[in-house]
């Protein structure tokens, strides 16, 4: 049903210098597609650039210019060559048939015409032609034109409305919540959804406009004589509107939204490629943004796509050139005001030396994967320094922060194992830090990596405790050793009866399962008195020190000898 609305007639090219032969081949074929006469070779070339002829009809003797010359010259041309050619002669020697086969013809069609075979011929020809150009042109799944066929319609609408002085708009949407439907469900439910999805899109688009599947689940849709932005933002919001509506497949339901990107000609750009581009970026702040929205393509947009382009390439730089550091912030036993651990921290200096702040370049890493290298040196630095403690006589337990990505990536395991066995540090100096959006991604998965990170003696932490996943059972369903207290609740605590109220509520849960408390964030004395009498037994936060490099939280651990109740008097480390 998709295809039907981008079948376009067959282009049909008679060159024939006998008027009455032309005439008979043009009635031949007049209701099978646009049909094109020339008189003679040259005209014949000259007619097959403007026209783009699917099949040509071709005459061997031909005065000035012979049927072998033109059908070289269409094979030799680019543009032309995928031509299908057959050869209209009284000329059928065999010593032909081989010359006209040698130069790329597709067969012979003998005069005088045996008009039933002969037609039967030229459609046989013309279906096959249609269907390659339909393979080329379209996607194979949805049947809707593909990037190529997406490509050539936009140069057209670009030119037309370049002389037209009207505009063209083109949008990029992406499903949001796809990838899980289709890696979850399979490929089975997700091509359903796809196929659903480009039906949905036809019906809310104007038969002058074109929509186009580019792969996955991105799709662009090509607008032309766009009158306002206001009727541009309109048909976004039905578009939106239509994929909100819940998906019906095999009895059961799936709900999915999207998000837009808008850009114009020639508004903000001035050829496809910008527009394309243009698209995806505002398309990329969509999602940012929360999703199932669109945007339209600004200046401000472009500056923060380039900006991230730019850091993403300097981080792949960074690692390439081992410039990423390790930091460690201590963390203090309440009660004895004994540094009992540490948590490592990714830190990158700019060109300058200035540190880069985490929250502009980790969410980025893992957005684009880089992550999953950037996670396996912080680990692999963390055990290290770790061992190299150990070695000095100071049993420390180091945590290193794991994100989602890095949880789920299929080597994650494997990753582990083989960097505690290069360092030589037994696993029960190592604690895991996750989030609780962990535990909510694939409940059977975690299940099995936590658990073969438990046997191992690996500790695991729950960290920003209380600010993701609502779900408490996880907490008697997963192997789970720590929970960390967000800062955002500790920041508050002396002032906000909500966030003591929570922070309470969280060291009576720890209690109750049995599971160790860090409180994270602390930064004046009064909060570590306070959760020193709430019973939180380990304390972190800048009251006791900023995040330092390993030579220097080495010097920490040696000089340190002050108690809780009177930070700073004693050592260049303790941060009051």
């Amino acid at each position: 049903m998709l295809s039907k609305k981008f079948n376009l007639p067959s282009v049909i090219l008679i060159v024939e210098d006998q008027a009455s032969d032309a005439l008979a081949l043009g009635e031949l074929v007049r209701d099978l597609g646009d049909v094109y006469i020339a008189s003679d070779g040259f005209s014949g070339l000259a007619m097959a650039k403007e026209a783009k002829p699917d099949l040509v009809l071709l005459d061997i003797e031909m005065h000035g210019m012979d049927g072998f010359a033109v059908c070289k010259a269409l094979k030799t041309d680019p543009d032309l060559c995928n031509a299908a050619v057959i050869f209209v002669t009284s000329h059928a020697e065999t010593g032909n048939e081989l010359r006209a086969l040698e130069y790329g013809g597709i067969g012979f069609i003998r005069k005088p015409l045996n008009f039933p075979v002969a037609r039967a011929h030229i459609k046989a020809h013309l279906a096959l032609r249609s269907e390659a150009k339909r393979l080329t042109h379209h996607d194979a799944l949805t049947g809707l034109p593909n990037r190529i066929l997406l490509q050539e319609r936009s140069e057209q609408a670009l030119n037309i409305a370049r002389r037209n002085h009207c505009r063209v708009a083109m949008l990029l949407l992406d499903l949001d919540n796809f990838k899980g439907i289709n890696d979850s469900l399979g490929h089975s439910i997700g091509d359903a959804i796809l196929r659903e999805t480009a039906t949905r899109l036809l019906n809310a688009s104007r038969a002058l406009d074109t929509v186009s599947r580019q792969g996955g689940d991105e799709f662009t849709i090509l607008l032309l004589d766009v009158s306002s932005f206001e009727v541009v933002a309109s048909f976004a919001n039905r578009i939106l509107a239509e994929i909100a509506v819940p998906f019906s497949l095999e009895g059961y339901r799936y709900d999915l939204c999207a998000s837009i990107g808008i850009s114009l000609f020639p508004d903000d750009s001035e050829n496809v490629e910008s527009l394309y581009r243009h698209a995806g970026a505002a398309m990329h702040q969509a999602k940012l943004e929360g999703r199932n929205r669109f945007r339209f393509f600004s200046s401000d947009i472009d500056s923060s796509i380039r900006h991230r382009h730019f850091l993403e390439q300097q981080m792949r730089s960074a690692l390439e050139d081992g410039i990423f550091e390790v930091f460690y912030q201590p963390k203090v036993d309440s009660k004895s005001a004994s540094i009992v651990g540490m948590e490592a921290l990714v830190r990158w200096r700019d060109a300058n030396g200035c540190l880069i702040s985490p929250m502009d370049f980790i969410p980025l890493a893992e957005e684009t994967g880089l992550i999953i290298p950037i996670g396996k040196f912080v680990l692999q630095k963390a055990c290290h320094d770790t061992q190299e403690l150990i070695k000095e006589g100071r049993q420390l337990v180091v945590s290193v922060n794991i994100s989602t990505v890095q949880f789920l990536h299929e080597s994650f395991l494997q990753m582990v194992n083989n960097t505690l066995l290069e360092s030589g540090l037994r696993p029960e100096f190592l604690e895991l830090e996750i989030t609780e959006g962990v535990l909510a991604k694939d409940i059977s998965h975690t299940q099995h990596i936590l658990s073969s990170l438990r046997e191992r003696g690996i500790r695991i932490a729950i960290d920003d405790f209380g600010t993701g996943y609502s779900n408490l059972a996880y907490l008697k369903r997963f192997p789970i050793d720590v929970l960390k207290i967000d800062k955002s609740f500790v920041h508050e605590m002396l002032f906000n009866k909500s966030d003591i109220a929570i922070i309470e509520a969280i060291i009576n849960l720890a209690q109750a399962l049995d599971l160790e408390l860090v409180a994270e964030g602390v930064e004046t004395q009064e909060q570590a008195n306070s959760l020193r009498s709430l019973n939180c037994q380990i304390l972190q936060g800048y009251l006791f020190s900023r995040p330092l490099p390993f030579i220097e939280f080495r010097d920490l651990l040696w000089e340190t000898t002050t108690s809780i109740e009177a930070p700073g008097k004693h050592s260049r480390y303790w941060r009051g």
